[in-house]
């Protein structure tokens, strides 16, 4: 058996109580603070975990959101670019079209008063007319009247159709200048 002298006087004995009493109360304050810090930092580790989620999704959500506007201007380019292609094939056609109207003009222009056209053919740059003229001076007007025209050149009326004074049923021949059938707002 151990026998225990106590020979520490009073004051050390309560500063031992004290600093013992003090170490337990410290003790428990950790034991009471550590889960609470622990719950702390969980909390805030959650909290970042929450922001970088958020950016994350915002990210995602940006660049969809960017690759639909992207798919959408190329769906828009891709649109001009078929409505660009579109016009160079009609100017194409349009700049190679030929003016009709303009000769029709200029033949009814030249065309004196008694001479009917009854048949109009084309071929290439050729016209063909059939027609029927009140007299011969009629015609011979009409034909004098397209060789001084620009627009017609190699004037063909046979001599047959000549022949005969009034209510001539006539054919001439003539050919057409290119430029004459050719758009003239270029």
């Amino acid at each position: 058996m151990k026998i225990y002298l106590d020979l520490l006087p009073r004051e050390r004995k309560a500063e031992l109580k004290r600093k013992k009493l003090f170490r337990r109360i410290l003790h428990e304050e950790f034991l009471f603070l550590m889960p609470l810090i622990v719950l702390i930092v969980i909390f805030i580790n959650i909290y970042y975990l929450l922001i970088n989620h958020r950016n994350a999704f915002t990210l995602e959500k940006t660049a969809t959101q960017s690759m639909d506007k992207y798919q959408e201007l190329n769906s828009y380019t891709e649109k001009f670019k078929q409505v660009n292609d579109d016009s160079a094939k009609l100017l194409k056609i349009q700049t190679g079209h030929l003016i009709w109207s303009e000769i029709f003009n200029k033949l009814s222009s030249d065309m004196p008063e008694n001479v009917y056209i009854t048949d109009f053919s084309t071929k290439e740059y050729k016209i063909f007319l059939l027609g029927k003229a009140k007299n011969r001076d009629a015609l011979l007007g009409f034909r004098d009247n397209l060789g001084n025209d620009s627009c017609f050149a190699d004037i063909n009326v046979p001599i047959s159709n000549l022949v005969v004074k009034d209510d001539i049923d006539f054919q001439i021949d003539l050919s057409i200048n290119k430029e004459c059938l050719k758009k003239h707002n270029e």
